[in-house]
């Protein structure tokens, strides 16, 4: 039987935002993020969980476009909806290699508790599974950001940087099987867990 609640994954700019690029170009944000959404919907199918990707082609729409899309998919639904917007961070500019490293998790400072509780299951596990790198983690295992497609999409939104495209290694561990599975599960695990508490069921993840 499926969940009642739909997953929505949002993918990360397109083909023509210029930058978006390791320093050596083996990995673009766009492909990546598209690729690793393709993944995630396929490991929820699987689970009996609804998914949708809001944007498939290499195309970048503007932010209010996808907002739109994403609250059109919600109203249309007419179901509870959760969004997870999947991205390749950069702690610079300039097409250097630098050495921040890790996962990070965000939330609007509008988000919802529903928004909270996922990103703070996704910094759980990151953490658990010692995803996060050189990066300061807040108590809360997740930072607050004024993103537009956090703040003006109408149900709970999170946005995912998975490592640094301007990291050497990171690029490496990311375009690895090994790295590619990690980045996968963990957002399969947190979104399975998220939807469980929604039934009403428990978990085991610590730091509740």
């Amino acid at each position: 039987m499926k969940q009642e609640t739909l997953v929505i994954l949002g993918t990360a700019h397109g083909a023509n935002v210029a930058g978006k690029r390791s320093p050596d170009g083996r990995l673009r944000e766009y492909r990546y993020s598209r690729e690793i959404c393709r993944e995630i919907k396929r490991a929820l199918d699987s689970r009996g969980v609804q998914c949708v990707i809001d944007v498939e082609d290499d195309n970048e729409p503007s932010l209010r476009w996808r907002v739109r899309r994403v609250n059109a998919i919600v109203r249309a639904s007419g179901r509870r909806c959760v969004y997870v917007s999947v991205h390749v961070n950069a702690a610079g500019s300039g097409g250097v290699w630098r050495t921040a490293s890790g996962f990070g998790v965000y939330v609007s400072p509008n988000g919802s508790a529903d928004s909270r509780r996922l990103a703070s299951l996704m910094g759980i596990i990151a953490v658990e599974r010692r995803l996060t790198g050189n990066r300061a983690v807040p108590s809360c295992r997740y930072h607050v950001l004024n993103l537009a497609v956090c703040r003006d999409t109408v149900c709970p939104a999170v946005l995912t940087e998975n490592f640094f495209q301007d990291n050497r290694a990171d690029v490496d561990w990311l375009l690895s099987p090994e790295g590619r599975a990690a980045i996968v599960s963990l957002h399969v695990d947190s979104l399975m867990l998220y939807l469980t508490e929604l039934r009403g069921g428990s978990t085991t993840v610590s730091g509740k």
